[in-house]
């Protein structure tokens, strides 16, 4: 078996060194080239969009934990009734939830701000201490984060937004008064720690980020009182699977748990979005290079009748022939493919290292073009490519069935 496969093969690559027909080079070099330009621009594709994927959603889960648990209300305002920590199993047995990595408490208040020149509405998220505020060191611009439950009253620092500062001309430890709508109304004097932008408008364009003890004593709130509780998991993929299973052991009945996916339901959706189009232009991109290969390979196979008909005259069988054609062609194809991943993982490593496509922050998310090369894809994608080539290659090689020795030696 070895040298039946070993002879196809050997003459294969002696055809693919010696093609002395300048045109043969031409259209093998554009075969080359074809599946070059389809598997580099598949793994752009796909690494585009897991970079957008990631990319978002990390600046997303600064904002959202998770899983959300707080009390079932009918109530739409961002203001949650209070929970009891001390009566929750889910606080109680917080380090025992099954692949979590952080579980922390949140509270809401809506207030306004005002500075000399300008007035704006804005949410305060008030954190606990539990809360890790070094994920935000690559969103913050300008100052720190708040201090998170250091004075009992709680601490009267406040992080706002970059589009915030900027309409109400703000800068870090700039005062400020807040004055919050409640009965009766109260007003507190804060100081700016802090400046983030994300890009992410839902966000940036109303929340503020400060002390969960802020909350409390605006709610004349006990210690033990909180808005709700936020979990973050050790594997996003499966947040669905250690959400049902968080929630059939922990949740307490008068709490309900939401998943991000639920709660910010239209950012997936864009992820679903762009992902269906990634298959598409695959599927697109895929049929294209492997046309062109076939079509190649059909004008190889017939340049190549003569030799063809001499081969079956001195006793080749089909399948030989064949066999010399289809190895051919994915030595053409497994050559573009490597020129297709070396141009691919080069451009993309020098996008992630210098950012040279910018993108528009307010439209896209993210201020340059991103990039997650995500190993099994490109696996899969060099392994799609080689399988389909492989089969559409039968489809040229098969003409050698029907070719005369006599008349393909008089061919030319």
């Amino acid at each position: 078996m070895k040298g039946r496969n070993s002879l196809p093969y050997f003459i294969s690559k002696r055809l693919s060194a010696y093609r002395n027909n300048s045109f043969t080079k031409l259209i093998s070099k554009i075969a080359i080239g074809s599946v070059a330009l389809g598997v580099g621009a598949l793994i752009l594709a796909f690494s585009i969009f897991y970079g957008f994927k990631e990319g978002i959603e990390d600046k997303l889960f600064l904002h959202v934990g998770h899983l959300n648990v707080e009390k079932f209300t009918m109530n739409r305002s961002k203001e949650e009734p209070p929970v009891n920590v001390n009566n929750s199993d889910l606080y109680k047995f917080k380090e025992e939830l099954p692949h979590v990595e952080n579980v922390y408490n949140y509270a809401h208040k809506w207030g306004l701000l005002k500075s000399k020149e300008e007035v704006a509405g804005l949410l305060i998220k008030g954190l606990s201490k539990e809360y890790k505020t070094e994920r935000w060191d690559k969103e913050i611009v300008a100052g720190s984060f708040p201090k998170l439950e250091v004075e009992k009253n709680g601490t009267k620092e406040i992080m706002i937004s970059k589009s915030l500062a900027s309409k109400m001309h703000l800068e870090v430890n700039d005062d400020i008064i807040i004055y919050f709508i409640q009965k009766p109304p109260k007003a507190r004097k804060m100081k700016i720690s802090g400046i983030y932008s994300t890009g992410l408008e839902d966000f940036d364009d109303m929340v503020a980020y400060g002390d969960i003890n802020l909350v409390r004593r605006l709610n004349n709130w006990g210690d033990s009182l909180v808005g709700g509780m936020e979990i973050i998991v050790d594997d996003f993929d499966k947040v669905d699977n250690i959400g049902d299973e968080i929630d059939e052991n922990f949740v307490d009945v008068h709490l309900h748990m939401r998943s991000v996916k639920d709660k910010y339901a239209h950012f997936f959706d864009w992820f679903h979005m762009l992902y269906n189009n990634v298959w598409i232009f695959l599927i697109v991109i895929v049929s294209v290079a492997i046309f062109n290969v076939i079509s190649i390979m059909l004008i190889l196979i017939m340049e190549r009748t003569a030799m063809i008909g001499t081969f079956k005259a001195l006793g080749a069988n089909n399948s030989l022939l064949q066999k010399i054609f289809i190895f051919d062609g994915i030595r053409m194809a497994i050559k573009g493919m490597v020129i297709g991943n070396a141009v691919a993982l080069i451009f993309g490593v020098i996008q992630l290292q210098f950012k040279l496509i910018p993108l528009e922050a307010s439209t896209y998310y993210l201020d340059h073009v991103p990039f997650s090369f995500h190993w099994d894809s490109i696996f899969l994608i060099n392994l799609t490519i080689v399988i389909l080539t492989s089969l559409g290659l039968l489809i040229p090689s098969s003409i050698v069935l029907g070719i005369s020795p006599i008349k393909s030696i008089k061919f030319n």
